[in-house]
Order: structure tokens, then C-alpha cells, then sequence
């Protein structure tokens, strides 16, 4: 795979263009315009706290709808998952150097899938697919997305700008235009919120759905099963009193029980991690502004229950 990403001397000092200051995916409000008698003056109006379990629950419903099916790449006749881990061990590298926000990689991921579901593509298109996958989520997440030129620039000019913008137009045909996903990371960000924990846990869950992205067996599981499977394993891993409590339980719809295989599956990734080939997501969450949650020994943390 060609590309001017990589973790050789010469491509440290790729600076993607126009992307300075770092985009971010933070969009606050100025100032609280909601009803005080609704809502609390400490709490936070973009939250939406009077209709968060309404939401959730339209998350629930939909995210069937957008989960690429498992077994899809046994219908792929020139490609194989390990073609799609590599592409999105390259893909979370550029995500990171253009400093796009945690929605946009999961949402790029979701695309690649469901695309590789209904069409086969030759591997020597994938790179594309992943590219354009990409320039659409960011289109989609961020204020302000890559520019074309640098997607080629990224690629070292193995597609031209013409080919780019013409896959991007089949791709958003293909999906029929329908890019509102749940993802696993809003659905921990709920679940953290309701558990309490703190940023270290909620970083370490975060780390282990990222590691997932790129493993293609985890397609199995349900966005909101393994976000709270994520959470689960995180309390695990940084000892919490209680990983699982009754609340957690009555809000996410997933009992202690049900959470086990999900939770070993992660576990699995997170222990084999070091020796992976695939090394993107480490590397970045070794960052200090990612708290270098993977650096946690997970042999050591977790229960023997949890232990391959």
C-alpha cells in the first residue's frame, strides 16, 4: 500500500495542509439558552438531559440497520479481512496526523464495511475505497474536512483527484446517502456518563473499541454490545469495586452475563496487542494526551476469568 503515512524518518514531518490549528470535534454551546426550570443550571444543555433516554433508545433501534454483516468477506473474491486490517491500521494513522475527531474513524469504518458488503472491489481499488470512506465521514463529523489534494498527497499520488471525487459520488449511491450511524464510541460515552467513571476507564474502553475497528471477527457483536463490553472489561482492567452494576445494566439492556464473550474477545485483542503487525492504535494511545492507556498490562489487572 502506497502512502506517505508511515513511521519512517521521512514521513515524521508530514504536515497535512490547512490544518492548523487542529480541527476539533467539540461543538459547545455559547451560551445556555434552555429553560432553567427544565433544565439545572450545572447541567449541560448539549447533553440534552430531559430526552437522553429517548435517544438512546432510537440508537438501540437503528443500529441493526447500519452493522455490516460478518461473514460479508467470504463474498469478496480478491480481497481478505487481513487486506481490510492492514488498510485501517494505515487509515487510523492518517485519522490521527490530520487530527480528525474519534467519530470520524468510526464512522469511516462503518462506510468501508457496509460498501465491501454489497460490492466486491479489486485490492487494488481498496486503498481507494478506504480514502474516500474517510473523505466522506469527515465531510460528514468534522467542521472543517481534508482537502482532496491531500488525500492524494497521502497516497502518494496513487489516485488522481478525478478518481477520487468519482468514487466518493458511487459510495454515497451506494449507501443511499445514509450516513446518521450509532457508533460504539457515542454509545460509550452514555454508558461512562451513567457508570461514573472516571477518564482513565472511559480511555482504556475507548483504546479497546479502537483495537477493535481493525480486527474483522468483532463485526459480530452489536455497536451498543460492545461498547458496553469495552466498559465493562476497562473496570476491570483498572479494579474497579463493581465493573457492573444494576443501573448499568437497566440502561444499557445488557446484564454481567451477557457482556462475557464480547468482554474476552477484547481482552484477547488487548493482550495480543504488543505483538500485533498491525501497531497503529497502540502507538497512539502510548500518546500522553491518550493518557498511555496502553501500557496497561492487562495480564496483570484482570481477573483469571478474563484471561486467554
Amino acid at each position: 500500500m502506497r502512502s506517505r503515512v508511515g513511521p519512517n524518518k521521512e514521513n515524521q514531518h508530514f504536515k497535512p495542509s490547512r490544518f492548523s490549528p487542529p480541527c476539533t470535534r467539540s461543538r459547545g454551546f455559547g451560551r445556555d439558552i434552555t429553560n432553567a426550570a427544565l433544565v439545572p443550571r450545572t447541567s449541560d444543555p448539549s447533553t440534552l438531559p430531559e430526552y437522553a433516554k429517548e435517544i438512546y433508545e432510537g440508537l438501540y433501534q437503528g443500529e441493526l440497520r447500519f452493522l455490516p454483516g460478518c461473514g460479508y468477506m467470504k463474498r469478496q473474491g480478491d480481497i481478505t479481512d487481513k487486506m481490510r486490517g492492514i488498510l485501517l491500521d494505515w487509515l487510523v494513522e492518517v485519522h490521527l496526523k490530520f487530527k480528525l475527531g474519534p467519530e470520524t474513524l468510526f464512522l469511516t469504518t462503518n462506510i468501508l464495511d457496509r460498501v465491501l458488503e454489497r460490492e466486491q472491489v479489486v485490492r487494488g481499488k481498496l486503498q481507494l475505497i478506504g480514502v474516500v470512506a474517510l473523505l466522506i465521514a469527515a465531510k460528514y463529523e468534522e467542521i472543517f474536512a481534508p482537502e482532496v489534494r491531500d488525500l492524494v498527497h497521502i497516497t502518494d499520488n496513487a489516485f488522481t483527484r478525478e478518481e477520487i471525487l468519482a468514487t466518493e459520488a458511487l459510495v454515497l449511491s451506494l449507501l443511499e446517502y445514509n450516513l446518521t450511524t450509532p457508533s460504539a464510541l457515542g454509545f460509550l460515552g452514555r454508558f461512562a456518563k451513567i457508570a461514573g467513571v472516571n477518564q482513565h476507564t472511559q480511555t482504556l474502553a475507548w483504546y479497546l473499541l479502537e483495537l477493535a475497528l481493525v480486527e474483522y471477527k468483532m463485526l459480530k457483536y452489536r455497536v451498543s454490545l460492545m461498547a458496553a463490553a469495552a466498559l465493562f472489561l476497562a473496570s476491570k482492567i483498572d479494579q474497579k469495586p463493581q465493573a457492573w452494576s444494576m443501573e448499568l445494566a437497566d440502561e444499557t439492556h445488557y446484564s454481567e452475563a451477557e457482556l462475557k464473550n464480547c468482554a474476552k474477545d477484547l481482552c484477547i485483542l488487548a493482550q495480543g496487542a504488543e505483538k500485533s503487525s498491525l501497531q497503529a492504535v497502540r502507538r497512539k494511545f502510548l500518546l500522553p494526551k491518550y493518557q498511555e492507556v496502553a501500557r496497561v498490562s492487562v495480564f496483570q489487572a484482570i481477573t483469571p476469568s478474563f484471561k486467554s
